[in-house]
């Protein structure tokens, strides 16, 4: 209930702010990032269609990234994967859902994050802001990721609408189904997304089991009623489950992950002649987490099952204003809150530094996950938008976020070690951002653009006590006195288009202040298996200067009518300045190309990802480098009337036995190796429309 008092209070207070603004027919949809029928000034946005998703059908939420420039995937299994963007990832990214919806890992090791709370099939499209110029949206040190769901709306005038689709997958004897449905009046609304996924183990280009297996159901409802031509209420809520879902790079499995997310807009356009737009929406995100060891060969000995929580409240709302005939202000606030609980429960059976001695009875241990922590952020933001000349768009924004901590059961030897200082200094993280776009003629772009952002430890910087969470085997404290990391970061980026080809490119600088990474203190024992390497403790810190630099290129061709090339390709050198070695997990050059030819009946896809060597690593991290590969997939879609498609590929064509470099080892379990991709497999499937 406070929450719920907190939230709506920023509402009211923000209502009142921006309403007492002086008294442009245009369009607006609550669950996108953007205003869709004015000028975007921004070719820092790029849009991922939900077409393209489609017909690649990944199986998961990180996965969807995959083949887009600029991005690489984490993956510690096969589900619940995180995207990379330009080597910025977790927390430095703001991944959000329709517009403002946020969620939070609950898992210390982040084998829930927060896209993977959404089906890759309800996706209408994705909204990528890279770099951190968007200051509308939330903190966003190195960019904005905006998924955006299927809203209702209404096909060829149909009252009722909607598809069925389901298919099998040979590697890993994998099967999955999804339905979507709607009814769409004039005033009325509503729509159900539904699907399950039951995954195996899948096998690598080798012929090794890949311990991968998991199974997934969830489901999305929106309601919505147009009280009014210009005014939208909208009701989501989004609950999933996911099972019995493999870990092969983490030392636990995930038991169950269960999510619910609800969330309610409103939208209002044309209050008043400069007043073209409201928005305010609130929403909750809750999950509940189990992990355990019990598929481990460590169950031997102790058996370790850890229950965890997490919880985020928030709410937005902004106002659009006309100041002129060529200036467009946006301006409001936005409040969340994360809180994190769990424990672990550890039965020792046998001591496993010293084999042969049983325990008996066995004795029972209970570890504080997240020590009941919470973080509150609230921020102000206001971006204007002012097109100097029909050549020239100029964009100012600024943004201030006042955040504090809280823990409220901590454990005692964290207090200990920080000597009874143990909640950060509430804080206020600003960022100022600013671009010039000059748009030579309709066929050729040109942005700079520059900002100052910051971004303030999460969670598991600041409280996790002694818990293995990151890329190597050591165990990681939280560090209380962590500073926010700070960002300056510019961007230069050319577009380019003729009648058949179109071209693009963008060069970044990132210097990096109090950049908040891990070193090891060998003072501070391990708290659990001290008797097993590696020794000491690494602890969260700040480093004065790190880099990111880099740039991303592409070529879109048509020819033949029917046919496209497309060809893109990027690739991030980053350096930690203060340790002289390079910042950890950077993925390596990659280059994909894709030939597709479109019909009205046929949709197929030859896709080519070629990644290089990456021997730059950190040799703080343990990181080992990877080999360069190259992997082919073809894809294949047939619509022989317009109420069903037949959808068939085969990945990983050549059968390539190859890792991505950002992969987690493959640990704990009975076979010890790389975290190998799949190989190939034959996939079909089919959608009815009706």
């Amino acid at each position: 209930m406070k929450n719920l008092k907190i939230i709506v209070s920023v509402i009211i207070v923000n209502l009142f702010f921006t309403l007492g603004f002086a008294q442009i027919d245009t369009t607006i949809y609550i669950e996108e990032i953007l205003v869709t029928a004015k000028t975007n000034h921004n070719i820092n946005k790029t849009n991922i269609n939900g077409k393209v998703l489609e017909i690649e059908n990944p199986h998961d939420g990180g996965a969807m990234l995959k083949n887009q420039v600029g991005f690489a995937v984490e993956k510690r299994g096969n589900y619940g994967m995180e995207p990379v963007l330009r080597g910025f990832k977790y927390s430095q990214l703001n991944v959000q859902i329709d517009g403002g919806v946020h969620s939070a890992n609950a898992c210390p090791n982040r084998m829930d994050p927060a896209i993977s709370q959404i089906s890759p099939e309800e996706i209408q499209k994705i909204e990528i802001i890279k770099g951190p110029y968007n200051v509308r949206f939330g903190s966003a040190l190195g960019g904005v990721i905006n998924i955006v769901s299927n809203r209702p709306s209404r096909i060829n005038g149909k009252l009722v609408s909607g598809n069925v689709n389901a298919g099998y997958q040979s590697n890993g004897d994998n099967y999955y189904s999804n339905i979507f449905a709607q009814v769409v009046g004039k005033k009325l609304d509503f729509s159900l997304n539904a699907g399950y996924k039951d995954y195996g183990n899948y096998e690598s280009g080798s012929g090794q089991e890949i311990a991968s297996s998991f199974t997934r159901w969830g489901y999305t409802i929106k309601t919505g009623a147009n009280i009014k031509d210009n005014q939208r209420l909208q009701f989501t809520l989004r609950q999933s489950s996911a099972r019995d879902v493999l870990y092969a790079g983490l030392p636990m499995d995930g038991d169950h992950d269960n999510s619910t997310i609800a969330s309610l807009d409103y939208g209002i356009q044309n209050l008043s002649e400069s007043i073209f737009m409201l928005k305010a929406k609130v929403y909750g995100s809750f999950v509940d987490h189990e992990m355990s060891n019990l598929r481990r060969p460590a169950a031997r000995f102790t058996h370790a099952i850890s229950p965890v929580q997490a919880q985020v409240y928030g709410g937005r709302t902004e106002l659009g204003i006309t100041a002129g005939s060529k200036d467009v202000i946006f301006t409001g606030v936005d409040f969340k809150q994360i809180a994190k609980q769990g424990h672990r429960d550890r039965t020792v059976y046998e001591n496993p530094c010293n084999v042969g001695q049983v325990f008996d009875p066995p004795k029972v241990f209970q570890d504080k996950t997240w020590q009941d922590s919470k973080k509150n952020d609230m921020g102000f933001f206001f971006e204007n938008k002012y097109e100097i000349n029909k050549n020239w768009v100029w964009l100012a924004a600024v943004r201030f976020n006042f955040v504090s901590y809280a823990i409220n059961d901590p454990a005692d030897d964290f207090k200990a070690q920080y000597n009874g200082e143990i909640t950060p200094d509430s804080r206020i993280d600003p960022t100022i951002s600013t671009s010039l776009t000059w748009y030579l003629n309709d066929d050729l772009n040109v942005q700079w653009a520059a900002a100052r952002a910051t971004r303030s430890p999460d969670l598991s910087e600041v409280f996790i006590n002694h818990l293995s969470i990151g890329m190597d085997a050591y165990e990681y404290l939280g560090n209380p006195n962590l500073k926010s990391e700070a960002n300056y970061q510019t961007d230069i980026k050319v577009e380019k288009s003729w009648e058949h080809v179109s071209v693009f490119g963008d060069i970044f600088y990132s210097y990096l202040q109090n950049y908040i990474t891990a070193k090891l203190d060998t003072s501070i024992h391990k708290k659990y298996m001290a008797c097993k390497p590696p020794q000491g403790t690494k602890v969260f810190t700040n480093i004065d200067q790190a880099f990111m630099t880099g740039f991303e290129a592409g070529v879109e061709v048509g020819f033949l009518q029917d046919f496209t090339f497309a060809f893109g390709a990027a690739y991030t050198y980053a350096q930690n300045v203060s340790w002289d070695e390079p910042l950890a997990e950077i993925p390596p050059f990659t280059v994909n190309a894709n030939l597709a030819y479109k019909t009205n009946k046929i949709n197929t896809h030859i896709h080519l990802r070629m990644a290089s060597e990456q021997d730059r690593v950190s040799t703080s991290f343990n990181e080992s480098t990877t080999p360069s590969f190259t992997v082919a997939d073809f894809y294949f879609t047939y619509s022989p009337w317009k109420f069903v498609d037949i959808n068939a590929a085969v990945t990983n064509i050549f059968n390539l036995n190859y890792v991505e470099h950002l992969s987690r080892a493959y640990k704990a379990m009975d076979t010890q190796s790389l975290y190998y991709e799949p190989g190939r497999s034959f996939n079909i499937g089919a959608r009815f429309k009706f």
